[in-house]
């Protein structure tokens, strides 16, 4: 175990000379990152271990062919998960560092001082419109965006991240296998915006922290490759003589492994009780729970870190593991026992499938063009598996299923479980009593014991850092997940960046009626903004959206996370200030509800935020919904899925409000209909006290009969223009639009919004 251990670790670190490199210390000697890297390491006495030392100081071709080292070294393993976590096999490459004739002979340019560049430069590239975001130094304390302005980092900026480095690893951080988690969180803190490479011949667009993160799981994946296939000589299999590695290369040694839970939104959204608006986010995060769960059991099972994880979100997982018949045997077993819980505990309203890929190095470095393939076939196995979902015995367990009685749960409608006294199941009542500390306690225990269900005859609690602590002291093997805020220590799995934001919850006069307090206003329409919005194309931008010669597992890992980030981390800045709860916000899609116009302006803004941290490669749709607060949540959530649809029609990246026929393009919406039309309206409406609401609906109704044909109207709205005490300013403008379909159309909409600003109830 311990020098397992030591190779998660190394595998790591093994980059982190490139920092001390780029900082231009005194202190330390001149020579390569890897040198540089142990010398710097080996000051802090809890990582001055022999095998940590060799992954560090010979992942390089040039030095590891030098190294008197065993032939078991995990420097082998390590020097083969760097190829390729690369993308490529580096044996000729010239490392960051190397000063040698040979080195400044090369043709290879290393500027360190290099900016990282955005994953989003390359997809859906366009070669006649090349962008080149970059991005400022920084840390993971906000998402940073990419800018096209030239940058250049400083030996100042690195010092400082080494400063910070420094206080960490010599009294924050701990080599100890339950506490690995720390330390990858650690690396993702300080290392998202430092570049991996400064080859500028390359692309600079993966991080310190991804490019390591990935080494550190490619390198454990092979050792269990190594430990099934009983070869014990590394050096031979993985390195020396080369046709030895190259042959490694094309061994199928990893599994890409697909998690997928259906019926995620009939979950969230089927209840019609009295607490149903506020049961809404404890069904949603409850879901995000329980995949994150699921793949902290089978890495636990798999003795590996998540650092083994690529991606989670949106109801998805992948992950790359070891084509060994033990990794291929536990998920088999996972699987079915996952299913099994699911059954009983849900029936056929969700579901858990998990399939897997066999793939070699070659593959995931895209050597021969075969990593579209790969995902192609696991995605494939995901979507039969989906189509058969039940098998024979599983379809006879359902049959024999009998309703437990005419009551029904009065949350979800099931009658097929016992009910409390308050005509609640187990689910919803669970659900429902964690649904207050999900917005006020930021950690979450999965163990024995707790409120809510969930598989392997586990349990879902919400606490606060003092009952974590107090769990940790009294309860064996359970998970400590914190949200929102990394923290370093025993048993905290991971940090679970996640979009909370709830501004009901935040005041005392409005915490209690939760979302419906949104409607109260003392002007305006006393309605709930529903939105929905998807990124488009997003499948089609992982598959076919960055060049083949460019697709690697790095490059997928990054654009993954970003995405991530965006929607889990990024969202809860955008919503600061406003009357939203965010219901969902996952890998690539979001569901909020709010005061209407607090809706409409966030949606705008998240759309323009998404665009500048996408370079304008990825878009989105979305649909807007009004509705009294005692609407049924899942027909909002039905209705306004459907205008979602609607704005994804065509050329997609679009906006429909409130009916189908309300369909625009973004910049329409924000510059035209709430932009120029609104405010003329505005000052127009505003500037006498002679005209109400029934003068507006007059307009509105004069305006859609142009729409079906009644010319008559044109005159009629001529007249009434002219007898309106309207400035003489704001009727040209208003009688201009109103002649062109095309205007008349968007104006009857800013009407239509300026009413809904006036109007009183309902």
């Amino acid at each position: 175990m311990e020098k397992r251990l030591e190779l998660m670790v190394g595998s790591l670190l093994h980059d982190i000379g490139k920092i001390i490199y780029r900082c231009n210390d005194p202190h330390f000697s001149r020579g390569t990152h890897s040198k540089l890297g142990w010398e710097y390491l080996s000051q802090f006495s809890e990582f001055k271990r022999p095998m940590i030392k060799e992954c560090i100081k010979y992942h390089h071709y040039k030095e590891l062919s030098q190294a008197h080292i065993a032939s078991d070294s995990p420097a082998y393993i390590t020097y083969i998960a760097d190829n390729i976590a690369s993308g490529a096999d580096r044996r000729d490459e010239i490392e960051e560092g190397d000063d040698t004739q040979i080195a400044r002979e090369s043709g290879f340019s290393f500027d360190k001082y290099v900016p990282l560049s955005s994953v989003f430069n390359v997809v859906n590239e366009d070669s006649e419109h090349v962008i080149h975001g970059m991005y400022p130094f920084g840390t993971l304390e906000r998402l940073q965006y990419p800018s096209l302005e030239s940058k250049s980092y400083t030996p100042g900026d690195y010092a400082g991240l080494k400063t910070d480095m420094d206080f960490d690893l010599a009294h924050q951080l701990h080599l100890q296998a339950d506490q690995f988690g720390s330390l990858l969180l650690w690396t993702e803190s300080l290392w998202s915006y430092i570049p991996s490479s400064t080859n500028k011949k390359q692309l600079v667009d993966i991080s310190l922290y991804d490019h390591s993160r990935l080494t550190c799981a490619l390198a454990i994946v092979i050792q269990d490759w190594l430990i099934e296939n009983k070869v014990i000589d590394y050096k031979k299999e993985l390195f020396s003589p080369y046709d030895q590695t190259k042959a490694f290369y094309d061994k199928e040694a990893f599994l890409l492994t697909s998690m997928d839970l259906s019926g995620v939104q009939d979950f969230i959204y089927n209840i019609s009780g009295a607490q149903a608006l506020k049961s809404l986010r404890a069904r949603s995060f409850y879901l995000e729970i329980l995949l994150e769960s699921v793949v902290d059991e089978l890495l636990g099972r798999l003795g590996l870190s998540r650092a083994n994880l690529l991606y989670t979100g949106g109801g998805h997982a992948y992950l790359i593991l070891a084509n060994t018949q033990k990794t291929r045997e536990i998920i088999d077993q996972m699987e079915s026992e996952i299913r099994k819980w699911c059954l009983t505990e849900f029936k056929t309203d969700i579901a858990l499938m998990m399939a897997y890929q066999p793939c070699s190095g070659n593959d995931l470095m895209n050597t021969n063009g075969t990593y579209r393939k790969i995902w192609q076939q696991v995605s494939g196995k995901l979507s039969d598996k989906k189509a058969h979902r039940y098998t024979l015995e599983e379809l006879l367990y359902l049959n024999e299923t009998h309703s437990h009685g005419e009551r029904e749960c009065r949350e979800c409608l099931r009658s097929d479980t016992d009910l409390n006294d308050e005509d609640l199941c187990p689910m919803c009542a669970g659900l429902i009593r964690i649904s207050s500390g999900l917005r006020d306690k930021e950690f979450f225990v999965v163990a024995k014991e707790g409120t809510v269900s969930l598989p392997f005859e586990k349990k879902l609690s919400v606490t606060s850092r003092e009952g974590a602590e107090k769990c940790l002291k009294n309860m064996d093997n359970l998970t400590i997940y914190s949200k929102n805020h990394p923290y370093t220590g025993q048993e905290i799995a991971t940090n679970l960046w996640m979009c909370d934001y709830d501004q009901a919850s935040r005041h005392s006069e409005t915490r209690e009626e939760g979302i419906a307090s949104y409607a109260k206003r003392s002007q305006g329409i006393k309605r709930l903004g529903v939105l929905r919005a998807d990124v488009d194309n997003l499948g089609a931008a992982f598959i076919k959206g960055i060049p083949d010669h460019y697709n690697s597992l790095s490059r997928t890992a990054t654009l993954s996370r970003n995405l991530s980030m965006f929607f889990k981390f990024e969202l809860n800045h955008l919503l600061a200030g406003s009357k939203v709860t965010c219901i969902y916000a996952g890998g690539d899609d979001l569901f909020m509800i709010g005061a209407w116009d607090d809706i409409t302006v966030k949606a705008l803004e998240i759309r323009k935020a998404f665009a500048d941290f996408t370079l304008g490669k990825l878009s989105l749709s979305a649909g807007i919904g009004l509705y009294p607060p005692k609407y049924p949540v899942a027909r909002m959530a039905s209705e306004v899925g459907k205008l979602e649809d609607q704005a994804k029609t065509g050329e997609k990246d679009q906006i429909t409000l409130w009916l189908k026929e309300k369909t625009y393009d973004w910049n329409v919406v924000e510059e035209d209909i709430l932009g120029e039309k609104l405010q003329l309206i505005q000052q127009a409406f505003t500037s006498t006290s002679e005209h109400g609401k029934s003068f507006i609906y007059k307009i509105i109704e004069l305006l859609r009969g142009l729409n079906t044909g009644e010319q008559i109207n044109v005159a009629r709205l001529a007249y009434l223009l002219a007898r309106s005490e309207i400035a003489d300013s704001y009727s040209p403008p208003l009688f201009t639009w109103a002649q062109d379909p095309v205007q008349r159309e968007r104006l009857v909409t800013a009407l239509e919004y300026y009413v809904y600003e006036i109007r009183e109830g309902y």
